[in-house]
């Protein structure tokens, strides 16, 4: 099972911060991205879309939207 960490984009910023970790599923709603976790805990980070998706390196990349 593939189980991502999350780093999160601020707006003009380069760097990234990381929001957590094993996620398995996310979601879209309402201008917010849900993280779900393997106990189905939800994370969930307002303002944000999902940048980017590697399983290579079990990353997930959000931003942060103006």
């Amino acid at each position: 099972m593939c189980e991502f960490t999350v780093y999160l984009l601020e707006d003009s910023s380069t760097e990234r911060r990381m929001v957590t970790k094993n996620i398995l599923a996310a979601k879209r709603k309402e201008g917010r991205v849900l993280l779900m976790d393997a106990f189905g805990d939800i994370t969930p980070v307002d303002n944000a879309t999902i940048e980017e998706v590697n399983t290579l390196s079990q990353e997930m990349i959000l931003k942060k939207m103006a």
